[in-house]
This record gives structure tokens, sequence and C-alpha cells, in this order.
């Protein structure tokens, strides 16, 4: 059976950039915002636990997996991590010297991350369809324009900064994440309108690899 992998030079490539950009940007953050920097040390690693709960939640209830015991426990220790992370991250956050601004520049520096590797992908990787990559580009320039604003937003707007700057980087998350999903499906010609496909894109960005057989199907395989 010939197999065609999804992993391929210009998205490890691709990657590489990712990396330097945030080596980078997380230097010039740590030089303009040092508490939010110190503080970053330990939000956002909890916040990534919350993510890798989600996504040990759905292996689990994968029914691919059904008659393994250990989706049992795959299923309460992702519940688990989140619970813990969330409560966590609020107590973080509820401290007397954490202000607002404090909050929005962390919600803010990995949202640009998020912004420049969608532009990035959008114009190094040509398996992708032409149209997700334009689409990619444009929401990653609209994401790095609105986190330079949310920046500095307490200087425009000294009230409702803070609610206003929020909502549009939640919205622009969505954004992204559609997008990208929109992006990775591409490479097989499948729509994001479909819920089925849209399920493929958990798969893609967790501990599966998506391969097409010689029939034009798409298969699963798990990294063990």
């Amino acid at each position: 059976m010939s197999m065609i992998e999804l992993i391929n030079k210009d998205k490890i490539r691709a990657d590489n950039y990712i990396s330097i950009f945030l080596a980078l940007g997380y230097l010039i953050f740590a030089l303009i915002f040092r508490l939010e920097a110190i503080m970053s040390m330990i939000v956002y690693p909890f916040a990534a636990l919350v993510a890798y709960g989600m996504m040990k939640i759905m292996n689990g209830v994968n029914k691919k997996n059904r008659g393994n015991h250990d989706n049992f426990v795959k299923v309460l220790f992702g519940i688990a991590a989140i619970i813990f992370s969330i409560f966590f991250l609020m107590f973080i956050i509820t401290q007397p010297n954490v202000t607002a601004r404090i909050v929005l520049n962390l919600i803010t520096f990995p949202m640009c991350i998020v912004g420049m590797a969608a532009i990035l992908k959008g114009i190094m990787i040509d398996i992708y369809s032409l149209k997700a990559r334009i689409v990619n580009i444009i929401i990653g320039a609209i994401t790095i324009q609105s986190c330079v604003f949310s920046f500095l937003s307490h200087h425009f707007f000294p009230g409702n900064y803070f609610l206003f700057s929020t909502i549009s980087l939640i919205i622009l998350l969505v954004l992204n994440i559609l997008g990208r999903a929109a992006l990775y499906l591409s490479e097989f010609g499948l729509s994001l309108l479909s819920l089925h496909n849209f399920k493929l894109f958990f798969y893609i960005i967790s501990d599966y690899l998506l391969f097409v057989d010689n029939q034009g199907n798409i298969v699963l395989n798990k990294i063990e």
C-alpha cells in the first residue's frame, strides 16, 4: 500500500522559522514587559496543560480506541489537568498586583505567535490549496495588527481597553483555528464545512499522522 506522509521539508522549514520568531519575540517581550515575562514562565505551561488535557480527553473517547483499558485513565487525567490548571491560573491572575493590562499582555503575546505562524505557513507550504493559504495569510496579518493594537490599547481606551481587546483576540483565535483547520484539510481536498472533516483537524494536531492510501482513502495512523 502506497502512503503519502503529511510531514515534508516545507512544513519543517516553516516550523523552524516559527521557532526562531518565537525565541526572538519572547526576548523582545521580556525586555519590554519584565513582570509579564516572569509570570509567563508559570502561566504559559499551565495554559498548555489545559490544551494537553483536552487532547487526552479526545484521545480517550475516540471510538477507534474502544476496548483499550487506558482510555478511562486518559479521560480522568485530561479532566483533572484541565480543572487543576484553570483553578491555578485563576489564582495567579486574581492576585492584587496583577492588573488587567498584565493579563492582556500575557494573552496577546502568544496570539502574535499564532498570527505569525498563519502567515508563514500560508507563504511557505505550497502543498495546501492557494485559497486556504491566502485566507491564513490575511487572518495572520489581521491578528498581528490586532496584537500591536492590544499592546497599545490602554493608551487609546483607558477605561474599556481590556474588554474590547480581549473580545477581539478571542474572535481572532477562533478565526485562526478555523483557518488553520481549512489549511491542513486542504491538503487532502477536504472542506471545512463537514463536521467529520473538522474532527480530522484535531487528529492532525494531536498524536496521529494522516495518510492517503492508493484507493484515495484517508488513513489515521497512531504515533506510538
